[in-house]
């Protein structure tokens, strides 16, 4: 199947990061251990059967060695975007120095010098109800998270989720608004047919939201340049009555 360039997919995801790990070692060598840790859509992708694809990996790295090379040399032999792995997600508001502590191993390179760990289960909904941007996928993948997991016979409760948000942050119900709260224990509530249906509305809905924002944007540039993003998805919701 030909897939469309400079995207990562699930067929391709492992060869990509061994890809890093090899020219990791062509330029460190094993005597520099390093850890990668990956969060957002990566993780959803490596560890879950509902995202086909992400542009990039959101990482923490644990080592001082500089990445952005080999990041380059290997977007180059992809094709993908030259920051395909990138620490940016540090400057937002789902990132927590605690996130290392939580993550779990997922591979292992070049005889066990570079670790590649992601973060996930109610740790990474803990981290996308903290985001929770409407015009992304944020609570779709929530959903997709819960269904699967329940599918593999690990169903998430609400508790544990409360209890990811209190390990990962100081104050989650300052940061996290309490109707999300509610309607993610609504989802824990719920069966694998449900589920499977809320994420299909749910996805829906994102995609609807995120067309609305770019329609104003080219309409009317100023005023999205004036109004934050989530003021607008506000207002958007009151004209559809939802």
């Amino acid at each position: 199947m030909r897939y469309e360039k400079n995207y990562i997919h699930k067929d391709n995801a492992y060869e990509i990061i061994k890809a890093f790990a090899k020219e990791y070692r062509r330029i460190n060598g094993e005597r520099i251990p390093a850890e990668i840790i990956i969060v957002g859509g990566g993780s959803i992708l490596l560890n879950y059967g509902f995202r086909e694809f992400t542009q990039d990996f959101d990482i923490m790295v644990s080592s001082t060695v500089e990445i952005k090379d080999i990041v380059h040399k290997v977007a180059d032999q992809f094709n993908l975007f030259d920051d395909w792995m990138n620490t940016d997600f540090k400057n937002t508001i789902s990132y927590s120095d605690k996130l290392r502590k939580v993550s779990k191993h997922k591979y292992s390179f070049n005889h066990g010098s570079l670790e590649i760990r992601t973060v996930k289960d109610e740790y990474l909904i803990a981290m996308k109800m903290v985001a929770a941007r409407s015009y992304r996928n944020d609570i779709s993948d929530i959903i997709g998270i819960l269904l699967y997991a329940q599918k593999a016979g690990n169903r998430i409760t609400m508790e544990q989720i409360d209890h990811a948000l209190s390990v990962l942050y100081d104050n989650p119900e300052g940061i996290v608004r309490e109707e999300l709260f509610r309607q993610v224990e609504r989802y824990t509530n719920m069966d694998c047919s449900d589920l499977y249906t809320a994420y299909w509305e749910m996805k829906d809905k994102e995609k609807r939201t995120k067309e609305d924002i770019v329609e104003i944007s080219e309409k009317y540039p100023d005023v999205v340049a004036e109004k934050s993003v989530e003021s607008i998805i506000e207002e958007i919701r009151k004209k559809r009555g939802n």
